[in-house]
């Protein structure tokens, strides 16, 4: 178990995936990977809260806080470059070893998220994908996103189970698969 917070495992997992990334891209990541998790796990990842603000879906508060956790803790650094007239952040994990206690669905929704949008430069980001989700079109400004609204309803009919499926490849990749031939003579027999 962990002694970080969910929030800051959250950043952290993302910067060792996309390294370098500055604080918008790095927020709208944790949004867009919460997003992700409601709709494919019905629960998100993280525990910030979202609202509408200026920079769009943002917990500035919880952000912040699980920011200066990794950094007091050297788990992450923050590096002020120039970007134009003003000035941006690159964030990067350190070497230091960090513990996380996500599920494998979980972590794949990270890395997925991290991998999918790493290429989009932040106002891309923002103007293609995050401001057009279905949380952010039902927003009202200063108010919390009603995130609720892409939530996977537990039962609900969906094609496949995240989790079923990677438990289905790790059980594959250690080598514990029947042969199709196999499956096929016990289900004509009724034999396992």
């Amino acid at each position: 178990m962990t002694d970080l917070s969910r929030n800051a495992q959250v950043l952290r997992y993302l910067l060792q995936v996309a390294p370098g990334i500055g604080r918008t891209k790095l927020a709208k990541f944790a949004y867009l990977a919460d997003l992700e998790s409601r709709r494919y796990l019905g629960k998100p990842i993280s525990g910030f809260e979202y609202y509408f603000d200026q920079r769009g879906p943002f917990d500035s508060g919880g952000f912040f806080s699980a920011l200066r956790e990794l950094t007091a803790r050297g788990l992450a650094t923050e590096n002020q470059v120039p970007y134009g007239e003003y000035m941006g952040y690159e964030l990067y994990a350190t070497s230091a070893a960090a513990e996380f206690d996500f599920t494998a669905a979980e972590a794949e929704v990270l890395n997925y998220v991290a991998k999918t949008y790493l290429a989009q430069t932040a106002r891309d980001l923002c103007d293609d994908i995050v401001y057009k989700t279905e949380p952010m079109l039902a927003a009202e400004p200063g108010k919390p996103l009603p995130m609720d609204i892409v939530n996977r309803a537990p039962g609900e009919k969906l094609e496949f189970s995240l989790q079923r499926m990677l438990a289905g490849e790790a059980s594959a990749e250690a080598g514990r698969t029947r042969s199709l031939a196999d499956v096929m003579r016990e289900l004509r027999t009724g034999t396992d």
